[in-house]
């Protein structure tokens, strides 16, 4: 079946704001190795016809915040940290002077100020990020993780890397859809908390693009799962 093309939203900045954002250092609005991203509204979510794990549109407005530049530990040559809890996850970013990304925060950095489809555009390449492989999963083999830095052209227009692809990401949002289907009798409670972003392999039941999204268990850990920080911009 041939593919619908992405419906876009442009962000609407604030009155007298621009939508172009930096990378800043101390002194500035966000610590070294973080994005800003300004305040403005955003439509969060997709229209019809929707895939089981896209949330219907809705208009969100966000304040100004920091984001990191890449999966946690945040630095080019390391790998990104996997199997992590969720408790474990906020942990990392609170000892970092950071927290858990919103899921509101996750997307509008995926989708940029132009409401993108994907991370790096509207139409899918599999070579951009780390998306190496075309089915459900590594099988038996480890999973492809690659040193933080390893995927240039993974990046959104205002900076931010490796939103597609590599690990899904803990948000702070619990979840409130259904539980993942290798697990259909699990009871999703207040404890499950949501994760945004595709992963490595294609096939997967909560998609490869901006509005990738599924939920966990608070003690569920794998393989693909890790984390990004964000925090409040200064001034």
């Amino acid at each position: 079946m041939k593919a619908r093309g992405p419906a876009r939203w442009p962000l609407r900045a604030a009155a007298g704001a621009s939508v172009a954002a930096a990378t800043v250092g101390c002194g500035g609005p966000c610590p070294s190795g973080m994005v800003l991203i300004r305040g403005g509204s955003f439509t969060q979510g997709f229209p019809l016809p929707r895939q089981p794990w896209m949330e219907p549109p809705r208009e969100v407005a966000l304040e100004a915040y920091c984001i990191d530049v890449h999966e946690y530990p945040n630095r080019v040559g390391a790998l990104p940290r996997a199997d992590v809890t969720w408790a474990e996850a906020a942990a990392l970013c609170a000892a970092a002077g950071k927290r858990l990304c919103t899921s509101a925060e996750w997307e509008r950095a995926c989708r940029g100020p132009e409401g993108r489809r994907y991370s790096y555009g509207d139409a899918r390449d599999p070579a951009r990020c780390n998306t190496p492989i075309e089915g459900s999963g590594p099988g038996i083999s480890p999973p492809p993780v690659r040193p933080i830095g390893s995927f240039p052209n993974c990046v959104t227009a205002e900076g931010v890397r490796d939103l597609d692809g590599s690990l899904s990401e803990w948000v702070s949002d619990p979840w409130d859809g259904p539980p993942e289907p290798f697990q259909p009798d699990a009871q999703v409670d207040g404890a499950w908390r949501t994760l945004r972003g595709g992963t490595m392999w294609s096939r997967t039941f909560y998609g490869q693009d901006c509005s990738s999204r599924h939920g966990h268990g608070p003690t569920f850990a794998n393989m693909d799962d890790g984390l990004r920080c964000c925090a409040a911009a200064r001034g």
